[in-house]
């Protein structure tokens, strides 16, 4: 048959158990010992933060007067940096620019270029219009 006995956890032993025994006045006597250290942290921490709370007021009422210059001129060169990257940025680089102007010289030479061939062809069919109407002449006075 099985054992369907839950294992309960070993009894913890009392470490001070078979020592002497503490008695009662030597218990309190470093109880209050521990609390008047307590006391005396808590009003060493009291002082302190009376004391800096003293200073910040100080520093609250007096307005010390702080040169800003040379802050003030490192913020706007910062900014002035800041406005040229951003500049650089949104204009294309010079690649692309040679690129796109090599492009627009290359449309407006094929578009001058195909003008001049449709002047030529009509400077050479009205060459030959007054050609034909100058044999025309020549031989009808024949």
């Amino acid at each position: 048959m099985e054992d369907n006995r839950v294992k309960l956890p070993a009894k913890r032993r009392n470490k001070f158990a078979g020592k002497e025994d503490i008695s009662r006045q030597t218990t309190d006597s470093i109880l209050t010992g521990q609390i008047d250290t307590l006391r005396e942290m808590s009003n060493t921490t009291n002082d302190a933060t009376t004391k800096l709370r003293e200073s910040v007021s100080i520093l609250y009422e007096k307005q010390i007067p702080v040169n800003t210059d040379k802050f003030e001129h490192l913020t706007r060169h910062f900014i002035a940096q800041m406005e040229e990257k951003l500049r650089k940025v949104k204009r294309p680089s010079k690649g692309l620019q040679w690129y796109i102007a090599m492009w627009v010289i290359t449309l407006a030479s094929a578009f001058l270029a195909g003008y001049y061939i449709q002047e030529t062809r009509k400077w050479e069919q009205d060459a030959a219009y007054w050609f034909r109407m100058y044999e025309e002449v020549g031989k009808s006075d024949k």
